[in-house]
């Protein structure tokens, strides 16, 4: 394992464990599914990962300080979560870093979670796979391909690192409208990990909750129209 990158578990992590990676990205579909699963499902701080690549922050939960990029566990399900972006330059070491150990725990999967850009609202779900194995895995649970295209930043880098050790690997791409937060991608990516590991988690808070946030920015459009009228409209003196 690269010494830039250390895996700190201070848990149990149990062999053949599901890795699921949620890192902060496009419509931070990626980041929400992963805080969202680990609250619901009341999951363990397991340990952390550390390196000079992440940015110098400490995380405060309650008053305490708490590792940016943190491990977390419940029977043989393990989410890696975090709450700072990884820099473009620092993707190869930290992925490299990261599939190395969970090789070293022989997970039985890894998946990433990521979003796709779409000016589509509909909902929809797509996969990129490290093997051919996992491109039929995929489809023989009803999962859409990316035949073509790009999966980019630590999804990516992830997906080539685990297909180099042989561990099975793919990525899950919730179709979402843009940069901001989107709960409802989110959703859609739990609702995939449910039905391929039996999760049972409960998505309609978090759609409850894009509602919110999409009545909210569909509000502060409206105020932004009505100012830009204004701004246009001749004035007579």
């Amino acid at each position: 394992m690269s010494r830039q990158v250390r895996v700190k578990v201070t848990g149990s992590i149990p062999e053949e464990t599901v890795i699921v990676e949620g890192l902060p990205g496009v419509g931070l579909v990626g980041g929400i599914a992963a805080s969202y699963m680990i609250h619901q499902l009341e999951m363990e701080l397991a340990g952390y990962i550390e390196s000079p690549h992440l940015p110098p922050v400490a995380m405060l939960q309650q008053g305490i300080a708490r590792h940016p990029f943190r491990i977390y566990t419940k029977n043989r399900l393990t989410v890696l979560y975090s709450e700072v972006p990884v820099a473009p330059g620092y993707v190869h070491e930290l992925s490299k870093g990261i599939v190395e150990w969970a090789h070293s725990v022989n997970a039985s999967q890894v998946i990433t979670l990521a979003g796709i850009p779409s000016p589509m609202r509909e909902p929809a779900v797509y996969g990129a796979a490290a093997t051919k194995e996992m491109v039929d895995y995929l489809k023989e649970n009803s999962i859409s391909v990316m035949e073509e295209g790009v999966v980019s930043g630590m999804p990516g880098q992830v997906l080539l690192d685990c297909a180099a050790l042989g561990i099975p690997a793919f990525c899950l791409l919730a179709q979402t409208p843009g940069m901001n937060p989107d709960p409802a991608g989110a959703a859609e990516l739990i609702k995939v990990l449910n039905r391929l590991h039996g999760l049972g988690i409960d998505v309609e808070p978090l759609l409850k909750e894009a509602k919110e946030i999409e009545a909210k920015m569909e509000e502060l459009a409206k105020q932004t129209r009505k100012m830009k009228q204004q701004e246009t409209l001749p004035m007579f003196y």
